[in-house]
This record gives structure tokens, sequence and C-alpha cells, in this order.
């Protein structure tokens, strides 16, 4: 998983937009999770000898457990960091199987069904393979974010958002909207307080290189400015 963008150039079409609209600093550091999701490994190591050789068979679900729970906080240290992470079909299929992991390994325990371990031990592989390729995916997403400050007592203006899921008509700190757009990354519009300060933020899930130009993602986002810049005069 990459972790280091910082000679990565600016993404097409950033210029573009008004000037009200800045250029957030790229925050999202990969290298807690990519430490978390190697110590992950050596349990499910483990887990590939226990597959092999039939000795500490008692241990079997208790191991499968371990694993699972090193894999999911791995694998949360990443999603937290994205927006719109759990809107990107990658990361469902991962959170899927996690899941059906997590609820599988709780029904053996339960019913002491111990002698099905393959079926979990099976499912725990694919779970890294999965995890892998969503947190891979994820980590290469290093469109910066854009924003511009914003009065709470302003609305969200929702004709300005053609084709978007509008999650709140105002201000809050996180989402607000978000688009998956065709063949292409998802955005989210959200809230966040830097300081003192309340900011409108847009997050694009793609690589740099990927991410669409402003006008094909439908936002208005002259409209946007205007508002900001009104309040602002205002004060």
């Amino acid at each position: 998983m990459r972790k280091d963008y910082s000679t990565l150039p600016r993404p097409s079409g950033v210029d573009e937009l008004p000037e009200a609209w800045t250029e957030s600093e790229n925050s999202h550091q990969f290298t807690v999770t990519l430490l978390a999701f190697s110590w992950a490994l050596l349990p499910v190591g483990f887990m590939v000898l226990m597959a092999v050789f039939d000795r500490y068979e008692q241990h079997r679900l208790t191991l499968a457990a371990v694993a699972l729970t090193m894999l999911v906080l791995a694998f949360i240290s990443g999603v937290r960091q994205r927006k719109s992470a759990l809107l990107e079909p990658r990361v469902q299929l991962a959170t899927a199987t996690l899941a059906s992991t997590a609820v599988l390994l709780a029904l053996l325990f339960l019913l002491d069904l111990s002698s099905y371990w393959w079926v979990v031990y099976g499912l725990v592989f694919g779970s890294v393979a999965m995890m892998y390729v969503s947190l891979s995916y994820l980590a290469s997403c290093n469109t910066p974010a854009v924003h511009l400050l914003w009065d709470v007592s302003v609305p969200i203006p929702n004709e300005a958002l053609e084709g978007w899921r509008v999650v709140n008509g105002r201000w809050v700190n996180g989402v607000i909207a978000t688009k998956r757009m065709e063949q292409g990354p998802v955005l989210t519009l959200y809230g966040l307080v830097e300081g003192e300060a309340t900011l409108l933020c847009l997050e694009q899930l793609a690589p740099v290189g990927a991410s669409p130009p402003p006008h094909a993602i439908d936002l208005d986002f002259s409209t946007f400015a205007s508002l900001s810049v009104a309040r602002s005069a205002e004060e």
C-alpha cells in the first residue's frame, strides 16, 4: 500500500475552481494501517500452519478469532481516513466478507461446531485478499480535498447539487451529500471544524490522475463560493 504522495502532481481542474475554494493538505497516513495489517498477518500465518498440521486443534477457532479481530482493527484504521470509503464497492465487499466471517465464527463458538473450522479459515484467508485490494485502492486515492469557509447558518443550496444524494440540508460536522459517478469516483461533500473555522469540504475518492474535472462533478462551485464570499462580506 502506497503511503507517500508528496511528489505527486496537482489534480487536473483544481486551478479552475473559484477563488474561495482552496486545496486541503493531504493528511491521510496509511503507515499505521500498514503496520496493523502486517501484524494481523502473523496469526493468519499460524492459521495456515494449523490448517496444514493436525496439532493444537482445540485452539483453531480461538486463533481465528484473534486473527479476525486484528484484521478488523487494521481495516477500520484505513477506512476511517476516507469519508467516502463505505460507498466504494471494494470496501463494501471487504466489509461484507469480514462481517460474514465474524457471524459464522460466533455461531461455531456458540453451537460448539469446531469441526467446521475450515469454513471460517477459508473466509479469513479470503478476507485478507479482499482487505488488501480495498485498502490498497484507498491508499492510492490521493486526490486532495478542496474546501471553503462556510457559515453554519447558511443553508446548503440543494439546487447546486445536481444528481447528488443530499443527506443534510444544512451544514453539519459530517457528511452533507454524496454522489457515485458512473464508472468514476465516489464524491462526498462534508462539513469540518478546523480550529474556530467551519469548512465545507469536497472529497473525491480517486487517484490524482483519474479525478474528473470540476465541470463533470455536477456541483455548482460558483454558487457555493458566492454564498461563502457574501457571508464573509457581511461580517
